[in-house]
């Protein structure tokens, strides 16, 4: 039996390559962070999104994934464990979550697929909090999910997310071939 963790939804990004903020497209009525956040709750763990409107990273000059985090540890420390998934990865299956919080108990390493950091799996552990905090402080400190899987001693699991799992909406045209997946 798992403790209780929570879903951080990845909102905070600039959206460069989109031209738009990503969570305030347009999908079933909605926006895709709303969609995502619907979709999300099925799982039964309170989710959370770091960006516009939810939690703030603490460092508000785009410092990338892992300032969100940060400021999901910082705020929410009640969580035993994080689910992180960007916003615009809309095709992960809920099951494939649920295998990564299958894997976190106490003084689990971070966990994420073999060919993919997201959706990554991490403790809530004040050690995580505070070399996130160190390497944020620090102007050319390391920034990536990959670095943090190394540092902490990171399991990648054997099995490989399928392409579709790892669809990434990160332009226009991305975000019509999405589109017209879900029509099928």
């Amino acid at each position: 039996m798992t403790e209780q963790g929570a879903v951080l939804i990845l909102a905070g990004g600039r959206s460069r390559r989109m031209g738009t903020d990503k969570g305030q497209l347009p999908i079933a009525d909605t926006t895709l962070l709303n969609w995502q956040r619907q979709r999300l709750s099925a799982l039964g763990l309170p989710v959370w999104h770091s960006g516009p409107g939810g939690i703030a990273d603490a460092w508000p000059d785009f410092r990338g994934p892992l300032a969100g985090l940060y400021s999901a540890l910082r705020h929410h420390p009640e969580a035993a464990f994080w689910l992180v998934i960007p916003v615009d990865m809309p095709a992960l299956p809920l099951d494939r979550l649920r295998r990564l919080e299958q894997c976190m108990k106490a003084g689990s390493p971070p966990v994420a697929y073999s060919n993919a950091p997201l959706p990554l799996a991490v403790p809530a552990a004040a050690a995580l909090r505070e070399t996130l905090a160190t390497w944020l402080n620090q102007p050319d400190g390391p920034r990536s999910l990959r670095a943090l899987m190394s540092h902490f001693n990171g399991r990648w699991l054997t099995e490989p997310l399928d392409e579709r799992d790892r669809l990434n909406l990160n332009t226009p045209e991305d975000w019509a071939a999405f589109q017209a997946l879900r029509l099928r």
